[in-house]
């Protein structure tokens, strides 16, 4: 009941609750990134992964306004264009989509210089679930919408 009240004072909060943010997962290691995309999935988001930098900043130049994506998901110390050369393009070319960087434990430097560049937020590996959860939904939430 509460529910039914609380969207009749409010009915685009149903609407806007259908609305999934999209994000892309980069990460060459295929468990990782096919592990994250399924956890984003189950907390409401689209998940998509590609497995190194370059292919990442393809799909993100590839995705037209009704397909862009909401923020990514990036791993710092990957074989082929590596985290930080990806971060600066994101900085450089899609300020609007936030970024949280993930790395191992011996590469916690990275994760901080990646912070202190432009990086919105950086998760220690291996993944803690609830706290990746709680980041993802703080930094990939929805901007509020202006009132009419």
């Amino acid at each position: 009941m509460a529910h039914t009240a609380m969207t009749e004072q409010n009915p685009s909060m149903t609407a806007a609750s259908a609305v999934r943010q999209r994000i892309l997962v980069v990460d060459h290691d295929d468990d990782i990134r096919l592990s994250v995309c399924a956890h984003l999935a189950q907390w409401g988001f689209d998940a998509e992964g590609e497995a190194n930098g370059v292919s990442g900043l393809t799909r993100l130049t590839q995705a037209n306004p009704a397909t862009a994506f909401a923020g990514m998901l990036l791993e710092m110390d990957m074989p082929i264009l590596g985290g930080m050369a990806v971060l600066q393009e994101m900085k450089d070319r899609h300020p609007a989509i936030p970024v949280i960087v993930m790395a191992r434990v011996p590469h916690i430097d990275k994760l901080r210089n990646a912070v202190r560049l432009w990086a919105h937020e950086y998760i220690v590996k291996p993944l803690d679930t609830e706290l990746l959860k709680r980041k993802c939904a703080s930094v990939f939430r929805p901007a509020p919408t202006a009132l009419r």
